[in-house]
């Protein structure tokens, strides 16, 4: 998949005597065409429809629930009150341009001059005429468009993608569960690693002489920040960044520009945090994505909801793999769009895209990403009877301690973990398979996982996050094998109902003991 072409259909916003004033700046059917409308909702109207969200995340895939019929009728009077009359029809005229030229219909909008409509969701366009919401298809992306004096080219790009994660999650702030999430965002996201499209690095400290650090050391494309955000009518938008002692430390959009405008090679910016892509009424630039993009980032895609895990592991493998693949910025959001659409039928709408590129291409990417071959299925346990061990295509043997490495050449025994399937807030998550305290691998539910080991006496123990199970000791002869089942322990029914962003503190506050929740005993 490569760039798609695309034509323009730029918005403008103004203020006027009765309410704003939209007018086509430029399109494929002419320019000009305007239309006055009034604000579409109150104040309250919007804080209750953001509170109806949020209570639906990720609950239902019924397209006609409730949230969803609401979110149509609130997309709807948002469409209905600025494509309007001229404006309607120069769109449906150039949407036939463009299916003619075989061309997706970027629409721009420009709310510079009006920022107190930067707060309204855009992404929800809908057009009942149609029953379609605009942004979920890739012929019609929306973007948040800022026209600045300097406009950025197209990097040439050879893969992997680099992205810099950015987990920040103070100490003397509300636990954010960044590591379970991650976890599963980097697992979601490993086919990608593999086949060497994307590079994911972690920041080892989140603070900002650290980012300083790792960016004059690296070349990174995109930087990917998870954490907490906010909005300060005094300074505008901030992102939490934290001290060397771990402690929360406001940082401004401003702040943050300054590290990274010299960065050239940065295009993309994304910011799971919550109020990331506010703005105030009052200044189109006080908002985080905002002052990002006007200090040089060319794009930056942010979050005006919270985001839920669910989501957020199915977002970034789509976005980052159209990316790799070579689509435009607006191209690769909508199909993260549809990604999310799957599983959460409102979440979707949560991405906002702020861009200053004329073009939305960030990347030229010079080769395509190096293949290898794909990971072979993994075959269903065999019985004890049937498996030969030292025929097993396993890495070298982890020798016990003391022993020479010349003690086990031809000499092997082997340590088989199977896991059952736990409560489903677990569904996503890999143990650590740790064998006399090293990591050797991760195990997802319903895996089983075989490792090789020398004979002698071993330690075998699990960990996830902050838990842990008891750490079992085996003897194993030459050719010998300890086959282990393992899953999360007994736990209240409650368990299973919770969402996984609060999963970790019931965890926490049922299970005092950090290994008393894995489960870990012998076949």
């Amino acid at each position: 998949m490569g760039s798609l072409a695309h034509l323009d259909f730029d918005l403008l916003f103004a203020r006027a005597d009765r309410g704003f004033q939209v007018k086509v700046l430029r399109s494929p059917a002419g320019e000009g065409q305007s239309a006055t409308f009034m604000a579409p909702f109150t104040e309250l109207e919007l804080e209750n429809f953001g509170l109806k969200v949020g209570r639906s995340r990720a609950r239902t895939r019924r397209i006609e629930a409730a949230p969803v019929a609401a979110a149509k009728e609130f997309g709807g009077r948002l469409f209905d009150a600025v494509f309007a009359g001229e404006v309607r029809e120069c769109m449906r005229r150039s949407l036939d341009h463009a299916k003619d030229q075989g061309s997706a219909l970027r629409i721009r909008l420009r709310l510079t001059d009006c920022p107190e409509l930067a707060n309204l969701p855009w992404e929800l366009l809908y057009d009942a005429s149609d029953d379609w919401f605009v942004a979920l298809s890739v012929d019609t992306p929306v973007v948040r468009y800022l026209q600045l004096p300097t406009q950025p080219r197209a990097v040439r790009v050879s893969l992997p993608l680099r992205v810099l994660v950015i987990r920040s999650e103070p100490v003397d702030y509300p636990a954010l569960d960044l590591d379970d999430e991650w976890a599963q965002v980097s697992a979601s996201v490993q086919d990608l690693s593999d086949s060497g499209s994307v590079a994911f690095t972690v920041l080892p400290a989140p603070t900002l002489g650290e980012l300083r650090r790792v960016l004059l050391r690296g070349e990174f494309h995109v930087m990917h920040y998870m954490g907490h955000g906010g909005f300060d009518p005094r300074t505008g938008g901030v992102l939490l960044f934290t001290d060397r002692e771990g402690r929360g430390v406001a940082v401004t959009a401003a702040d943050l520009g300054v590290i990274l405008r010299d960065h050239s090679s940065m295009r993309l910016a994304v910011l799971n945090s919550c109020e990331g892509a506010r703005s105030d009424p009052a200044d189109p630039f006080a908002g985080v994505a905002e002052t990002l993009v006007r200090r040089g980032v060319p794009a930056v895609v942010a979050m005006q909801f919270e985001f839920s895990d669910t989501a957020a592991i199915e977002f970034a493998p789509a976005l980052y793999g159209a990316l790799a693949a070579g689509l435009p910025v607006d191209a690769a959001v909508t199909e993260a769009r549809k990604a999310v659409y799957a599983v959460s039928p409102l979440e979707w709408a949560t991405p906002v895209l702020h861009m200053r590129a004329e073009d939305a291409q960030l990347f030229s990417l010079i080769d395509a990403p190096p293949t290898k071959p794909p990971h072979p299925a993994e075959p269903p346990p065999l019985p004890d009877s049937q498996l030969p061990p030292v025929q097993l295509p396993q890495p070298d043997p982890v020798v016990p301690d003391g022993a020479a490495p010349a003690d086990v050449i031809g000499a092997t025994a082997v340590i088989s973990m199977r896991r059952r399937k736990g409560v489903w807030a677990q569904r996503n998550s890999s143990y650590w398979v740790l064998i006399d305290g090293n990591r050797v691998g991760r195990l997802r539910p319903d895996e089983v996982a075989v490792y090789q080991v020398a004979p002698g006496a071993h330690r075998v123990q699990l960990k996830w996050s902050w838990v842990s199970s008891p750490e079992l000791t085996v003897k194993l002869a030459t050719g010998e094998r300890a086959a282990f089942i393992c899953g999360a322990s007994d736990s209240p029914s409650t368990l299973d109902q919770m969402r996984p962003s609060v999963f970790k503190s019931e965890l926490k506050r049922q299970f005092t003991a950090p290994d008393s929740f894995i489960d870990l005993e012998r076949e």
